[in-house]
């Protein structure tokens, strides 16, 4: 009976707990599918519903979100007719009104109402504030000395002295970001230009743009005089970057990404960040998606985006050669490129410096698995047996085992270490094993940031 569950499970089991990007067990008895909370996705409509998805439970990979096909231009323009000074000014005083009232955070009235607002009401707006600021400062002084103009958009006396729009912008983004945030985008959007999806499971599954984000990062680009030269612009990026990969926004991170680099191309968080976005667009989840007919993604093969990983997170370290993490995940990429040697290096030097515990995992995982290919069979146990004692309930260290049993014609240890998986006790399969949210690892302090975020913002003058 032995070798018959032995020859089943070498197929489908005995791999390295993900270490080479295979299928892993996920455990749920009885039972082929079900409908599964999913916490990590991105919010509903109305917060205060539970989102729920049809899931395979033996699905691999888990979710996230991308751009994919153009697939239509912009339409006609239909909003001619409201485009005179008194509809503009009308509704930049509501949009400014909101901005000053809204409580960070908070789900309140006034961001709920801006995120009903049609798009087209949100472009005058959004066009009308980022216009201004980008003009000559003396061109901002003559625009807000008109009282309709300077009693709109609320500004102070030396404000509107200096030509300063830099409140105004960073609580019109802190307005925006809320809204993306929180769910609150229920009104009507013009549908044009690339597409959103969500993978589950593999699938893409059509998303409504969450275009919230976008004029979140206009206003805050248009601070004066340099958005680069803003500590508070650069916190805005670093959080907003964070909360979006801890809910796998990929879409919506790489264009804040993307600018984040214009603006600070030698901060070693950013860089971190843009690393681990082409690490995970490396992995299966994103590799192996079904697309729609005639859709494409925006992200390169297996081979280049690690290749863009490595090179991100070398250049990280440069900045900060003190980043374990850093280390850590370039140690791993490298072992996905096939350099056990280099990824040895780097995975020992990483080791020395971890103390927290899920990384500690992650490390003994994968200099395990250095180990393994370079052949050097007692060591690699130890790690894998390492990483089993950090996470007792663990499956995929435990399937490490029998693979490196099995690569050495050790049945019998082979079976004793998939017979140790199923009696592992039934649980949280993320929590027992951190192998699962390895690409949500390095953003575990998101909610802090965006709390943050919303404090330093928060405290503007209103």
């Amino acid at each position: 009976m032995f070798t018959q569950i032995f020859c089943t499970l070498s197929i489908v089991l005995l791999v390295s707990a993900g270490l080479t990007q295979k299928p892993r067990i996920h455990r749920i008895p009885g039972v082929q599918k079900q409908n599964i909370f999913r916490p990590d996705l991105p919010p509903t409509k109305d917060p205060t519903l539970p989102v729920t998805r049809y899931t395979p439970v033996f699905a691999i990979g888990g979710l996230s979100n991308l751009h994919y096909a153009v697939v239509a231009s912009p339409p006609p323009d239909k909003n001619k007719n409201k485009k005179d000074t008194g509809y503009i000014l009308q509704k930049v005083k509501e949009w400014r009104t909101a901005t000053l009232l809204h409580n960070p955070g908070e789900a309140d009235r006034l961001a709920r109402e801006i995120g009903g607002w049609h798009q087209e009401d949100l472009e005058i707006v959004l066009n009308f504030i980022t216009d201004l600021a980008s003009q000559p400062v003396k061109s901002i002084q003559r625009t807000v000395s008109r009282t309709p103009i300077r009693s709109r958009l609320q500004l102070t006396a030396e404000e509107s002295r200096q030509g300063e729009l830099n409140r105004v912008l960073k609580q019109g983004a802190l307005l925006h970001t809320d809204i993306a945030i929180l769910g609150l985008e229920t009104g009507e959007y013009l549908e044009f230009g690339a597409k959103t999806g969500l993978f589950v499971d593999g699938r893409v599954i059509d998303q409504p743009r969450e275009i919230h984000w976008t004029y979140a990062r206009r206003l805050i680009d248009s601070v004066s005089p340099s958005p680069s030269q803003d500590n508070m612009v650069r916190q805005w990026y670093i959080a907003t970057i964070a909360y979006m990969q801890s809910r796998r926004l990929l879409a919506y991170a790489k264009e804040n990404i993307a600018r984040a680099l214009d603006l600070f191309p030698s901060d070693d968080r950013i860089l971190f960040y843009a690393g681990v976005q082409h690490e995970t667009w490396a992995l299966p989840a994103s590799q192996n998606a079904f697309l729609p007919p005639g859709g494409s993604v925006f992200y390169g093969s297996k081979k280049s985006e690690l290749a863009a990983a490595e090179k991100l997170y070398r250049k990280a370290l440069k900045t900060n050669p003190e980043s374990s993490e850093a280390r850590l995940r370039l140690g791993r990429v490298l072992l996905l490129q096939g350099n056990p040697h280099q990824s040895f290096v780097e995975l020992s030097k990483a080791a020395e410096t971890i103390r927290d515990p899920q990384l500690s995992y992650y490390s003994s995982l994968y200099l395990g698995r250095a180990l393994e290919m370079l052949s050097r069979q007692e060591e690699a146990r130890e790690q894998y047996e390492l990483a089993a004692a950090l996470y007792p309930t663990a499956q995929s260290p435990l399937l490490a085992l029998s693979r490196l049993a099995r690569s050495n014609n050790d049945r019998e240890g082979a079976i004793l270490a998939v017979q140790r998986v199923f009696e592992l006790p039934l649980g949280n399969v993320r929590e027992d094993d951190p192998w699962w949210i390895y690409d949500l690892a390095h953003v575990r302090d998101a909610e802090k940031l965006v709390q943050e975020l919303q404090k330093t913002y928060g405290a503007l003058p209103r």
